[in-house]
């Protein structure tokens, strides 16, 4: 097994070509792969991401509010 992983470790040592394109793409790659990672992995499970202000919070408090009756005085 030894013999086979320095074998292995040696022949990375040669020089072989990359554009940019792929090297880009291979960063960008692992970044997205340890964000998710990260996330799978982490202890907290959660967590929303925002402040919740939208406008189906305003939908929501009107909906609990309580009904407005109209008084009849004659």
């Amino acid at each position: 097994m030894h013999q086979k992983l320095s074998t292995f470790w040696t022949s990375l040592n040669r020089t072989i070509p990359v554009n940019q394109r792929e090297l880009v793409l291979g960063l960008g790659l692992c970044a997205l792969a340890g964000l998710a990672a990260g996330m799978l992995l982490s202890p907290r499970k959660t967590i929303a991401i925002g402040s919740h202000n939208s406008s189906s919070q305003a939908l929501r408090e009107a909906d609990q509010a309580p009904a407005e009756t109209e008084s009849h005085e004659v």
